[in-house]
């Protein structure tokens, strides 16, 4: 948005992407952006050149330690220069291969805790890529090999699968794994400078408001101990859980805006953040309404933020279509007026339901009994 910092970002950017690592691809398509933004044509040939050199020496040396190890039978020197391996393929931006050269070394694995380590790291990876089921399957096969981790691994797990559920947009699940971290067991996994505590405030915030009701807010999130070490580093979240708890729906849609305003680049909350946005909306006009029998349209546009009524009428629709909420919409008056639900009619509608799935069981079961007649009468009929 800011051509300036966009020009410092990118050029930032290729300064480490030089001096830590050997991915050309990534190199080149980040100095083709700044020079559409600069007008300035950078020399990326000798860059390349020389870590073309570098790579190919490193690669036939690691590939050379293999052959030796393998030869010699050490499971542990092949190990270790499969690590090795894995780490230039992760250098080179190759994620993929880096994750088939992890699962290539599990046949060198002396233990189950070697063998957990591999997995651990290919869910990295796979985190990396924004491959959450891959993630899921390798916390799921960490797990298997290592039942009782240590509280860091712990920590670790949890950090990874929470991160998984939300970009799978398991909400729900997510804000259970991230209101149960403790800040301290998590120490390590923040040290890696992969994850911070402000993002685990962000995504338990963000999932927990997409997921749980306003008095669940408040028990899991604003009055948990745990969750609330993450919440006082990013004091942005607890305002915004607070206002939300309090029923200030304003104040909370603004301060959601603002907060979503920098999630775009975010790996794990960059793609949904429009899926986020509607699913908050949604929830605070489900609460909003709540209260009333009736509601004025005009006072609950302006009130949660909408442009227009207008805007807030397909809303409503939407919401009323997907059956969020039991109303139908006046526009005579310009109110929402909500339905009241007849015990009476909700008891017969089960009962019609019931009474659907037995019919069909029952159907099932007709059909299955004259199948087993009629392959009876066959085999005797084979039988004569």
């Amino acid at each position: 948005r800011c051509p300036t910092l966009s020009i410092e970002s990118y050029s930032i950017a290729l300064e480490e992407l030089e001096n830590k690592t050997y991915d050309t691809t990534t190199y080149k398509h980040i100095a083709r952006l700044l020079e559409q933004l600069t007008g300035e044509r950078r020399d990326t040939e000798e860059w390349e050149r020389r870590v073309s050199k570098e790579v190919k020496e490193q690669d036939t040396e690691i590939r050379g330690k293999l052959e030796r190890a393998k030869k010699q039978v050490s499971k542990k020197d092949t190990l270790q220069a499969q690590w090795e391996l894995v780490r230039l393929l992760q250098q080179r931006g190759l994620m993929d291969e880096a994750v088939r050269a992890l699962q290539d070394g599990r046949t060198s694995c002396g233990g189950m805790p070697e063998q957990a380590e591999l997995y651990v790291e290919a869910a990295r990876v796979s985190q990396v890529m924004g491959r959450w089921l891959q993630v899921a399957t390798y916390i799921q096969r960490t797990e298997a090999v290592l039942p009782d981790p240590d509280a860091t691994a712990r920590a670790e797990l949890a950090v990874l699968r929470a991160q998984a559920d939300f970009g799978d947009c398991k909400w729900s699940v997510a804000v259970n794994g991230l209101r149960e971290l403790s800040i301290d067991t998590a120490s390590i996994v923040f040290a890696r400078k992969t994850v911070t505590p402000r993002d685990i405030a962000l995504y338990g915030t963000l999932a927990g408001l997409a997921a749980l009701d306003r008095d669940q807010v408040k028990q899991q999130l604003l009055d948990n101990v745990q969750f609330g070490q993450f919440l006082d580093r990013m004091p942005e979240c607890q305002a915004l859980l607070q206002s939300y708890y309090d029923s200030k729906y304003d104040d909370a849609l603004n301060m959601l805006t603002r907060i979503l305003s920098f999630c775009h680049l975010d790996p794990v909350i960059g793609p949904h953040v429009t899926t986020l946005k509607q699913r908050i909306r949604d929830n605070i006009v489900v609460l909003y309404i709540q209260p009333f029998v009736s509601v004025r349209m005009s006072s609950m546009a302006t009130a949660l933020c909408f442009g227009s009524t207008a805007q807030l009428e397909d809303t409503l629709v939407r919401m009323i279509d997907s059956g969020l909420i039991h109303a139908r919409i006046d526009g005579t008056t310009g109110f929402l007026i909500k339905h009241t639900v007849n015990a009476r009619d909700a008891a017969l509608s089960r009962v019609e339901t019931m009474h659907r799935a037995f019919a069909q069981q029952a159907e099932l079961m007709t059909a299955r009994i004259q199948y087993l007649e009629e392959e009876s009468a066959r085999k005797r009929g084979a039988r004569a």
